[in-house]
């Protein structure tokens, strides 16, 4: 079972897993870029914007968000790559700077962690071009939240890189 929640610190920034201590953790997140990565493949260059947070102690994945435009597309795709032991039914719940939290299922797992995927409408990528800070919350399988800090700083240049 993922240890996130009893995680002090992540690899890149010291996310605190309990969503009251969100405000420490949010500023706390502003110190992590967003990294822009392309591949060609069969003629087409693809690229995705990254934002990823391990634990520091273990290395184990503790969120990873990637936004892409898909090819022949005008709008972008965002897929969160979570840690195991997370409690499914649930689902994620997105929120950037405070505003009406957006649900989303979780869609799969495999060995590798659980994932959701969502397609970027207008609203969503406006406040994430404008955000601060895009809170992913889950709960653990013992049913407490666990809500970690994303920095949007950056994300407006990386996705006009895409």
């Amino acid at each position: 079972m993922a240890q996130a929640p009893a995680a002090p610190a992540a690899k890149t920034a010291p996310a605190k897993a309990a969503a009251k201590q969100a405000p420490a953790a949010a500023a706390q997140a502003a110190q992590i870029p967003w990294v822009v990565n392309c591949a060609s493949t069969t003629g087409h260059m693809a690229c995705e914007a990254v934002q990823s947070l391990t634990i520091e102690k273990t290395g184990q994945l503790l969120l990873s968000v990637s936004v892409r435009v898909p090819a022949g597309s005008k709008t972008g795709a965002m897929m969160l790559h979570l840690p195991h032991g997370i409690f499914l039914p649930d689902g994620i719940a997105l929120t950037v700077d405070g505003a009406a939290p957006q649900k989303q299922p979780v869609q799969m797992c495999d060995q590798k962690g659980c994932y959701v995927g969502l397609a970027l409408d207008e609203a969503l990528l406006k406040s994430l071009q404008t955000g601060k800070t895009l809170a992913v919350t889950f709960k653990s399988l013992e049913k407490k939240d666990i809500m970690v800090p994303v920095s949007l700083g950056g994300f407006k240049e990386a996705y006009a890189k895409l």
